[in-house]
């Protein structure tokens, strides 16, 4: 949890201009559609819109970059890229942050704009203006959208009238407030936890007002560990029981650790989420077109009796006479007799043929359903390898080079010329390099490009799993070796902790890929098993 209320907001402000102020603008980059940062040089300046975690800071860490696109993003480039910030302001203590940009056009003349976070949790919105027009935004939701318009060329209006005080304009006579709430609706900036500290007591909101103390609070909550940020030690979560916290020099440190514990990794999760999602909607539809293989396959399972009886006519065609609507012949096949319908209005050779063309029917039919039944079973199977990747993985890349291959998003998603890769995951272990995938464009990679072709391929018998390469360096693995290389193929697959699983390696020239078939589909042969327990 994020408590950064407008006092809060008016503190870190502060803190951005003095180190970014008069810096021009050198990069922009969106990670999805709730994030992007700003680079000043080799600051970063991250806007983040995340619920209650929707804030603005100076990232310490160099984000990954990534392929996404997007018309906001476009926008940015187009009028703001290699600007200069001359201010960063705040609409009075709101949590409404202004960035004002200049630069200069192919003309000299000086252009003029501002990006406008509004930070109001799921209402927050990042607009890009000019002259008080908007020209694209990044937007969620408004508190009342039917008093403002948010489209392009349209004026930029404020979410709220402003009614309230600045809270530097209140003396010790103002004090005590009716009650906390009383103080929250007269007062600007001022959210719930600052208010219930300082609405009684004028001493203490004068501290609270000019100095401030970032500290991370971890409290137990519903018996589960919570993180909490805000930018003062409110007695709201210091009295907690079984609490700890930590302090930090500034906003932005402190913002940093809270961000690189949860905020990151929740961006991923929420990736994860929806992809997971994708594959579970992908996988429900290829079952159920195989539960309709099967039936249709039950349905024509007696073809060949078609063809038992078309012999069996065939055999006494002598005995069979036009209008006879029905015939009792000894079956040959079962040693016993038989009755076999026949359509009057047909001849003997029309009835023949009738049942002849039934077998065959059946016999194409059911032929095409094994080869439908096949790749659908493949599909699934893949579904289910792709779903173990996605979660396993914990690398914005990686789950980029996830929806790439299943092409997901790809309609919203402009192609650049430079695709984002990272090194292959490896492991040393007694001198040997060990490469494991985390995808199938790592699997094929680790499977046909890497290492020499007497080097030891492993992966887990009949499961989806990674494909692991131990590379050899004209050295001979001991079997403690080949055990280590085993186990982190049985770690990397859809196997369980506790699990008994078995696991065939072989030389990489052993392993050839399936014609025709999903990335990372391969088969082996020449091979030895170890089973590990995981």
């Amino acid at each position: 949890m994020l408590y950064m209320d407008g006092i809060g907001i008016s503190f870190l402000v502060k803190e951005v201009k003095e180190r970014i102020l008069n810096y021009k603008l050198t990069k922009i980059y969106q990670y999805d559609k709730s994030s992007l940062s700003f680079y000043f040089g080799k600051n970063n300046l991250l806007f983040q819109v995340k619920d209650n975690s929707t804030i603005f800071y100076l990232k310490e860490e160099k984000d990954l970059n990534t392929d996404f696109q997007s018309k906001f993003l476009l926008s940015l480039k187009k009028y703001v890229l290699n600007s200069i910030l001359i201010n960063i302001r705040q609409e009075s203590y709101d949590r409404i942050v202004y960035f004002d940009f200049e630069k200069l056009n192919q003309f000299g003349d000086i252009e003029k704009y501002t990006l406008i976070f509004e930070i109001m949790g799921r209402a927050s919105n990042i607009f890009l203006t000019s002259e008080e027009k908007i020209l694209s935004a990044l937007y969620f939701s408004s508190f009342d959208e039917g008093k403002r318009i948010i489209m392009t060329g349209a004026k930029y209006i404020l979410p709220f009238e402003k009614k309230k005080v600045s809270p530097l304009y209140l003396e010790k006579e103002n004090f005590p407030f009716y009650s906390s709430e009383d103080f929250i609706n007269k007062i600007e900036g001022v959210g719930k936890i600052f208010s219930n500290e300082c609405f009684s007591d004028y001493d203490v909101f004068k501290k609270y007002f000019s100095e401030y103390c970032p500290i991370i609070y971890e409290i137990i909550l519903k018996g589960k560990k919570q993180k909490i940020f805000t930018y003062n030690k409110f007695s709201e979560y210091s009295f907690k029981t079984q609490s700890s916290f930590k302090i930090f020099t500034t906003l932005n440190k402190g913002l940093n650790e809270y961000f690189k514990e949860t905020i990151t990794s929740n961006i991923i999760n929420e990736k994860k989420k929806t992809l997971l999602k994708y594959v579970d909607s992908q996988m429900k539809k290829f079952e159920k077109i195989l539960k309709n293989i099967n039936i249709d396959l039950s349905k024509n399972i007696n073809h060949e009796n078609y063809k038992k009886i078309g012999d069996i006519l065939a055999a006494n065609m002598h005995t069979l006479k036009q209008g006879m609507d029905k015939v009792a012949l000894f079956n040959f096949y079962d040693n016993n007799e038989i009755t076999i319908q026949l359509d009057p209005l047909l001849s003997p050779n029309e009835n023949l043929n009738i049942y002849y063309n039934k077998h065959n029917k059946g016999k194409r039919t059911v032929a095409a359903l094994n080869s439908r039944l096949k790749d659908i079973k493949n599909e699934i199977r893949y579904y289910d390898e792709i779903k173990l990747f996605i979660e396993k993985e914990n690398d914005f890349i990686g789950i980029e080079e996830i929806e790439n291959e299943i092409n997901f998003n790809n309609k919203n998603k402009i192609k650049l010329n430079k695709t984002k890769k990272r090194e292959l995951l490896s492991f040393e272990h007694n001198g040997f390099k060990i490469f494991v995938g985390r995808n199938n464009r790592e699997n094929e990679e680790i499977s046909f490009s890497k290492g020499s072709h007497t080097d030891i391929w492993f992966h887990v018998k009949s499961i989806p799993g990674s494909h692991v390469l131990l590379i050899k360096d004209s050295k001979i693995p001991d079997s403690e070796t080949l055990n280590y290389a085993a186990n982190l193929a049985a770690k990397y697959s859809k196997a369980t902790e506790g699990d008994k699983v078995t696991v065939d390696y072989c030389e990489k020239k052993f392993v050839k890929k399936i014609r025709n078939s999903k990335p990372g589909n391969v088969t082996y042969s020449n091979f030895n098993s170890i089973n590990v327990i995981i």
